[in-house]
């Protein structure tokens, strides 16, 4: 009798991860910061916490970006994979591949964090 099994946690290996596709989230817009480097304005609600009764409604947080950071985020179009993302890098700065690979997933992380994209797994 299975009914109060625990169910095996999903494993996200590497080969699927890179394989994910990234997207802007609908809550953020994306503005010229002057040069190759982008400005990101993420808007984000308050939450349902005492404190948060006196903050407003609605945040605005601004991220700007340098020029790596805007080369991997105009590449995001909701069809390019990580793993495109990673190959368009290398074949620009010409860098090294295992490099350019941990860079981007950890770049792609902190904008999950801060809520800018979110990455479509199948």
């Amino acid at each position: 009798m299975a009914l109060f099994a625990k169910r095996k946690e999903e494993r996200l290996d590497r080969r699927r991860s890179l394989a994910g596709v990234p997207l802007i989230n609908e809550n953020v817009t994306v503005g010229d910061g002057g040069g190759p480097s982008l400005s990101i304005s993420v808007r984000t609600r308050r939450g349902s916490g005492f404190l948060d009764r006196f903050r407003p409604p609605v945040t605005d947080k601004r991220i700007n970006l340098d020029e790596l950071g805007s080369f991997v985020l105009r590449r995001i179009d909701g069809r390019a994979t990580v793993r495109d993302l990673i190959d368009a890098f290398v074949a620009e700065y010409q860098t090294n591949r295992r490099e350019a690979e941990l860079s981007i997933v950890e770049f792609l992380k902190s904008l999950m964090e801060r809520n800018v994209i979110s990455i479509k797994v199948k």
